[in-house]
């Protein structure tokens, strides 16, 4: 059977659970598509654009992203209500293309603080509702794997040992090899919406060009943007996410949609082991866009300076000079967005769970 892994930096691992699974279940063909540092909102992204080059469809989804959700919800970089419509539309995409779809919901280190565990609670109840809501296989959780959350099964934080890898590995290989794992059923609520626009669709201005970039755990043809281009996407709904490369040059570039004027850091910390990143860069203020969402690399660096910024992930300085500086974009992620009722209420659910756990899930 083809097996396709959608995972974070714990499938990606040399010793990790993605590499141990492959050689236990070495009678199925496993491709496996990790990417470090990123959450649900990019393994949507990879399934958005599953078959476009025209390879089959797998026999089953591994969906690995609960421990790198959690990350995202508390650093502020991901909102519980649109983690929640990232995995409706993964089942809802899985449903429509008949994909079985199995949760392996890793979780932090356990560290007693109660931001965090608040945030790991919020991202496995996700998880746990839309196994429960598109009748899934209950989600794979290190309970279940391990037999509990011990911080002796850690390199660190956000990552599991060698040993710890290889049972969960095991565990999930028992899984598949003695259970029908089903296809997602519908839900009859209305779906949300999701567009992943790429490269090619962009309109560009001045110097701007199309390069086609390989690594080993992304391929895509990307638009380079040098100081004095810009580029204008065709896309409504929140801006959510770019999908961009860090490289030396990577610099800082401009957001606007409708009355918004934003700006933000291709550049980040994670190039200090990784010279080269691809990342899907969560947009923290989702600016709405109708068509008219223009990314650009302005000239002048002190008006760009006064613009408000938008966070980037792990961002980090610019290294070259300003007018050497370029972003190198993939495409961007459109959401429609949710209500402003449900907006509050997931932002009051996500400070109330370090306090009143029991309210929050009401709420949530």
């Amino acid at each position: 059977m083809e097996i396709l892994v959608l995972g974070g930096s714990n499938a990606g691992l040399h010793y990790g659970w993605a590499a141990q699974f492959r050689a236990i279940a070495a009678e199925h063909d496993v491709t496996n598509r990790f990417l470090g540092a990123v959450g649900s909102l990019y393994g949507l992204m990879r399934l958005l654009r599953l078959g476009e080059s025209g390879e089959p469809l797998p026999g089953l989804v591994i969906f690995e992203y609960a421990l790198n959700d959690a990350v995202m919800l508390d650093a502020g970089w991901l909102r519980a209500d649109l983690l929640e419509d990232t995995l409706r539309e993964v089942a809802e995409l899985c449903h429509a293309r008949g994909l079985p779809l199995l949760l392996l919901c890793l979780e932090l280190k356990p560290r007693g603080i109660a931001r965090i565990d608040a945030a790991t609670r919020r991202s496995m109840r996700c998880y746990e509702r839309l196994a429960e809501r598109h009748a899934l296989h209950p989600c794979v959780t290190l309970q279940e794997a391990l037999g509990g959350v011990r911080p002796e099964d850690y390199v660190d934080q956000k990552h599991l040992n060698e040993q710890a890898s290889i049972r969960v590995a095991g565990y999930v290989a028992k899984i598949v090899r003695s259970e029908t794992i089903p296809i997602p059923r519908a839900v009859a609520a209305p779906r949300p919406f999701f567009r992943f626009v790429h490269a090619h669709e962009a309109q560009r201005r001045g110097p701007c060009r199309e390069v086609a970039i390989e690594s080993t755990v992304y391929c895509d043809d990307f638009l380079e943007i040098s100081r004095g281009g810009a580029s204008l996407w065709p896309g409504r709904g929140r801006v959510v996410g770019l999908m961009l490369r860090s490289t030396e040059t990577a610099g800082v570039f401009r957001l606007a949609a409708g009355a918004s004027r934003l700006r933000k850091t291709a550049q980040t910390a994670i190039r200090e082991v990784l010279p080269k990143v691809m990342l899907l860069h969560y947009v923290e203020k989702q600016p709405i866009a109708k068509d008219d969402l223009e990314i650009s690399m302005p000239l002048d660096e002190a008006a760009l300076m006064t613009l408000s910024e938008d966070p980037s992930l792990h961002g980090a300085p610019a290294e070259g000079r300003f007018e050497e500086q370029q972003l190198e974009i993939a495409g961007v992620m459109f959401w429609s967005g949710s209500s402003w009722l449900r907006r509050m209420l997931a932002a009051l659910a996500m400070r109330l769970d370090a306090r009143l756990p029991w309210l929050a899930r009401r709420l949530g």
